[in-house]
């Protein structure tokens, strides 16, 4: 086991390497999809629901007794759901407020309002209508408008049930502050909160969905790391005095060919378990349930991780066959890397790449990894979890990595041949 030995010593002696591209890069890696796996658990609960506040504004030009009973009321009626907005009755005032989103909604009760309202609800017409101006980019401003309306319903109806008054304003002023008191009683005592009931089973695509992209973002990091590493190592034993040692030692040829290969799998089996922990650490920290996915899921999505690791550790030896310097390597293994990351559908979803992007990813392995990663898990381009369409897609990785292997031993037998 001295090949085996000596080829852990030369990776193990490339320590800027390893901290970069194994781990600083995987660091960066867990950085970008953090944050769509905690957004993706935040997501998935479906027992709570969350109602969107409005930020809404009364404006009263009504100066009369009854207008400021019937404003304030107003205000008492949208701050017990919604968020309640002061502002200066100037022009240009509201007009930056809509114009900047300051506010969603603005209610303008205009002058001599509340006894005009009275007067409709005594003769049994149809109440006036409240100034309003809505915010243009935003459906809350919308739904507040709504509320206004039902508002003003209880409160004519509220009027027209009441014992009649001389004073149509003090009559709409009493019914106003009713309205809204009986809404603040009704959510303080819970009878219009909203109680969702579920169905006993979880949603597993939020967990699925951030796992994959967490997956597959964090082989890119992989991908390049054994490349670089692997090619390095293999290199090191390809130099002329080196192979002549190698030549006549005890220790059969396939022996020694045996142990380097040995090197690759067991180096590539280290970074994928590091990988691996730190995608299913990731979704822990962010709070997801691990059971969500099952395990065959977890088991898939691992294989095709590895078998896309594997072929990494047959384009680096292909690299080192070819007689590529530490920086040639280097250089071809981001670029590829990076190729692979936007063509692949790691980065972003195929269904927005051009049709170019997806020529090229095809011709590549990440873009079969990535299609066996969904067919895993049942997310992305997979509407359910197809082990058939899985085991191709790991098929075809493997396949690259059997053709890097095969160009390598024939560039590496044409470089021996013309050496003599």
């Amino acid at each position: 086991m001295t090949t085996f030995k000596a080829g852990w010593r030369i990776i193990a002696a490339h320590k800027l390497y390893m901290t970069f591209y194994v781990v600083w890069l995987c660091v960066m890696m867990v950085m970008m999809s953090f944050a769509v796996v905690s957004v993706s658990v935040r997501d998935d609960d479906k027992t709570v629901f969350t109602t969107a506040r409005a930020s809404v504004a009364v404006v009263n030009r009504d100066e009369s007794a009854a207008g400021r009973a019937l404003a304030e009321s107003m205000r008492r009626y949208f701050a017990v759901s919604n968020t309640v907005v002061e502002l200066n009755d100037q022009p240009m005032v509201l007009q930056n407020a809509v114009a900047t989103d300051h506010v969603d909604l603005i209610a303008i009760v205009p002058e001599g309002y509340a006894s005009d309202f009275g007067k409709a609800c005594r003769r049994g017409t149809a109440v006036p209508k409240l100034s309003t101006v809505t915010s243009y980019s935003s459906s809350l401003g919308a739904m507040s408008q709504m509320e206004i309306d039902a508002f003003l319903d209880n409160v004519r109806i509220s009027a027209v049930a009441s014992s009649p008054r001389s004073d149509d304003g003090t009559v709409v002023a009493v019914a106003a502050r009713q309205v809204a008191k009986d809404k603040r009683i009704a959510m303080a005592s819970g009878s219009q909160k909203t109680r969702v009931v579920g169905v006993g089973t979880r949603d597993t695509a939020s967990e699925a969905t951030g796992f994959a992209f967490t997956i597959k973002i964090i082989c890119y990091a992989a991908f390049i790391a054994v490349t670089v590493l692997i090619s390095v190592a293999a290199s090191a034993f390809s130099e002329t005095n080196r192979r002549r040692r190698l030549a006549v030692c005890a220790t059969p040829q396939s022996g020694i060919g045996l142990q380097q290969v040995l090197v690759c799998v067991t180096f590539s089996a280290a970074v994928w378990a590091l990988y691996m922990m730190v995608s299913i650490g990731l979704l822990a920290f962010c709070g997801a349930d691990l059971n969500a996915i099952p395990l065959a899921g977890y088991a898939m999505a691992g294989l095709a991780a590895f078998a896309v690791i594997l072929t990494a550790a047959c384009f680096g030896y292909r690299l080192s066959a070819a007689g590529f310097s530490e920086i040639a390597v280097n250089g071809a293994a981001n670029v590829v890397g990076l190729i692979i990351m936007f063509t692949s559908g790691m980065a972003f979803s195929p269904s927005i790449m051009p049709r170019s992007l997806i020529v090229i990813g095809k011709l590549l392995p990440g873009w079969w990894y990535c299609m066996s990663v969904d067919n895993a898990l049942g997310v992305g381009t997979a509407q359910h979890p197809d082990a058939m369409a899985w085991a191709q897609g790991v098929g075809l990785v493997m396949l690259f990595g059997v053709a890097f292997i095969c160009l390598g031993l024939a560039i590496r037998r044409i470089r021996m041949v013309d050496r003599g």
